[in-house]
């Protein structure tokens, strides 16, 4: 029956599409079958198709793959093999074959569930978390002996588990995988994260909780000083004493004091773990707070309990206190994959040349200025002019470029520009990227560049990784507006490039989440306030997209951030994504090395923004023929907080506007 109509479906539609969507070009008809699809209008959608499908539009794929969506029940294995074969390797091809996973793992077709997912290129990001759940679970079925260790890197990951996850879990648990143990570290990590509903997830599977549990889990994330004040948290098990540490944790991010007094009055319901839990909790959020007393507490707790993110906030608090053999210690201790990231190999060398141990420092920077990025620019200037690996680079020849362009995968990306589907080209490019080599990837920038697709050519020139392109990965379109602005607003030209190429990869019709649009990425209401200083009548929101005003506005700000921490580039940078305030209270109480600020940033996004900006700016100078710094010098050194702190009336009324 369902076959029957589906043919009736498909006759309908090209009746349709012969008299009424013929005049329509793809573009329109992309935008009408998106609608469609969203609305779940099947009709529509298979007459949208089939007009494509007789025009031979680079966009039927699209339109096929929400059919397939809507489908998906009915779909047979021929219709889905019909599909990989004549898209062969695209995008949608391993949607497509994600979608027919989620379907084979719940009806438990386990050698089926493995044929298909070996199929799926290894560099394509598989991040389905059912489908992830689901090939543990067909590991488990075929006897594969790293199934119960896969499953359980799974859920020690601490990601919110949908629901195709519960026979993975179910699995595991009956094995023992997944025991008391496990469960109760997943449930304090998930409480830590502020995953209440991946908590309750957890605490459901455990014999030693109630139902009791699912309430004063909700009421101590509602309200954690209320919660503790009822007092009705049962001691006698460890899932409602993890409510205690959920509480301290919550409190500590908003004040340390309140935290450590909660930690006083409760810590003889604890037992040892939990107090050593709580106390690493509350260091954490003191070393972001760049408390002096975050290091001690760090020192009071055992380190076989610190996660990640702790060793790495031990290491930033030893690093504010310029305490280098307390940071090479913590360095030395942190588990090995993070003390591999560049940032610790980096402060290591630091940390190695402060105790007079050059050799090693120099071994360090040695292999570290060979990486094209912040730490890899630090590294070669504290190692100085000596000998290393020549740099590979390469230049496309035109008719690489050209042959380029002829591949349907970018046929179909011109076309999706045309119907403003830009998000869909983006992720068409990312995953086109992933399979090229270093110089077809510079072809590809090359490409994109010529298109002023400027934000997928500095994509595609960033993913080198031996063999690069610096004038790609740097380029300088809109030089005439920048170079305009920056010398009215007398700031450094490689600056506000810097910025731009973190904010908005040169996009001008780029829109945040948050509402901050164009170019700079300048915020609504603190656009307003520049418009009005600059007399700008007749200014709305809508003039944020617009090359010239956009960069006006943001030069403007630039320029008041700079004049606000007396010429300071990095507490200006900072400014210019978090607020002056908090930029302001990031300063230490005395002189702080520029590198140093930048890496002690409580928030991660704003860490590495100052970072990429600076690094960014320090690319930029040669490219554009100014005066080169070298990025220590234009790091510079932060003034203390006492000084940092001067601010006028104009600055309060901004703060609150950009904050």
């Amino acid at each position: 029956m369902k076959t029957k109509l589906n043919s009736l479906l498909v006759l309908a539609a090209c009746l349709l599409a012969m008299t009424r969507s013929v005049f329509a070009g793809d573009s329109e008809v992309y935008v009408q079958a998106k609608q469609a699809y969203q609305s779940r209008n099947l009709p529509q959608l298979v007459e949208a198709t089939e007009t494509l499908r007789q025009r031979r539009s680079p966009l039927l794929p699209y339109l096929q793959y929400w059919q397939m969506i809507l489908t998906l029940d009915q779909l047979s294995y021929d219709q889905v093999q019909a599909f990989l074969q004549e898209n062969n390797e695209s995008l949608l091809s391993q949607r497509v074959r994600e979608l027919w996973l989620k379907r084979l793992g719940r009806v438990q077709f386990w050698d089926q569930f493995v044929e298909v997912r070996a199929q799926i290129p290894m560099y394509y990001s598989f991040n389905d978390l059912g489908n992830q759940c689901y090939q543990v679970q067909a590991e488990i079925a075929l006897d594969d002996p790293n199934a119960y260790e896969d499953g359980k890197k799974l859920l020690v990951a601490g990601k919110d588990l949908p629901a195709d996850c519960q026979g993975m879990m179910e699995a595991l648990q009956q094995v023992g995988v997944l025991d008391e143990k496990l469960l109760l570290t997943l449930y304090r990590d998930a409480l830590f994260s502020n995953k209440t509903g991946l908590a309750k997830v957890l605490a459901k599977r455990s014999s030693k909780t109630d139902a009791g549990i699912f309430k004063q889990i909700d009421e101590m994330a509602q309200n954690p000083a209320l919660a503790l004040k009822k007092g009705n948290i049962q001691q006698r098990s460890a899932y409602s004493r993890a409510l205690y540490l959920y509480a301290i944790h919550r409190q500590a991010k908003a004040d340390i004091n309140v935290a450590k007094a909660s930690y006083q009055k409760y810590s003889g319901l604890l037992d040892n773990e939990e107090k050593q839990l709580a106390q690493a909790y509350i260091a954490l959020e003191a070393a972001r707070k760049h408390e002096p007393e975050a290091l001690q507490g760090f020192n009071r707790v055992n380190a076989s309990i610190l996660s990640s993110e702790q060793w790495e906030w031990y290491a930033r608090s030893a690093l504010r206190q310029q305490d280098w053999e307390h940071l090479l210690k913590v360095i030395n201790d942190m588990p090995a994959v993070l003390a591999e990231e560049a940032a610790w190999r980096y402060w290591k060398a630091r940390a190695l040349i402060a105790k007079g141990q050059m050799a090693d420092a120099n071994q360090i920077l040695a292999k570290l200025s060979q990486e094209r990025h912040f730490y890899g620019w630090l590294a070669a200037e504290d190692l100085g002019p000596v000998a290393g690996e020549p740099m590979a680079t390469y230049q496309p020849a035109d008719e690489e470029v050209r042959q380029f362009a002829r591949q349907p995968v970018i046929k179909r990306m011109e076309a999706l520009f045309d119907a403003d589907a830009r998000y869909e080209a983006r992720l068409e490019w990312m995953y086109l990227l992933e399979a090229l080599d270093d110089p077809t990837r510079i072809v590809a920038a090359q490409y994109a560049l010529l298109k002023g697709w400027y934000d997928l050519a500095v994509l595609a020139a960033d993913k080198t990784s031996r063999t690069h392109n610096f004038e790609l990965r740097y380029p300088t379109p809109y030089r005439d507006y920048l170079q305009k602005a920056s010398r009215s607003r007398a700031i450094d030209e490689a600056w506000v490039y810097g910025i731009i190429r973190q904010e908005s990869r040169f996009m001008h019709y780029a829109k945040s989440s948050v509402g901050a649009g164009g170019l700079m990425q300048v915020m609504p209401a603190t656009a307003k306030w520049i418009a009005k200083k600059l007399g700008l009548n007749g200014y709305h929101d809508g003039m944020l997209h617009d090359i010239d005003t956009n960069v006006n506005l943001g030069t403007y700000y630039m320029r008041y951030t700079l004049d606000t921490f007396n010429g300071q580039e990095v507490m200006a940078t900072a400014a210019y994504n978090a607020g002056p305030s908090r930029a302001r209270r990031w300063a230490a109480n005395t002189p702080l090395e520029g590198a140093i600020y930048a890496e002690t940033i409580p928030f991660s996004e704003t860490r590495n923004y100052v970072k990429k900006v600076l690094a960014n700016a320090h690319m930029y100078a040669p490219r554009l023929g100014l005066p080169m710094l070298t990025l220590k010098k234009r790091l510079g050194v932060i003034p203390a907080r006492a000084v940092a702190e001067v601010e006028n009336v104009t600055t309060t009324i901004v703060i609150s506007e950009q904050e």
